[in-house]
């Protein structure tokens, strides 16, 4: 019931659903082997490496 209340957190709920949605269907055309590239790639990676990764991929999804 807090939540219903509480536009803001309204807000966050529904625009993290639509990127999830966003990236479920990004990974449908995502071929197994670049699956494993990018798996690859966030083991190694530094978070400050993660965190411009997904300013690449924030903006990537926003530009689609």
């Amino acid at each position: 019931m807090q939540m219903m209340s509480n536009p803001n957190l309204m807000r966050m709920v529904s625009e993290s659903m639509k990127t999830m949605r966003l990236a479920a269907e990004q990974l449908k055309h995502t071929r197994p082997e670049e699956m494993v590239e990018i798996c690859e790639k966030m083991t190694n990676a530094l978070p400050e490496e993660i965190a411009a990764m997904r300013t690449h991929a924030d903006a990537q999804i926003s530009y689609e």
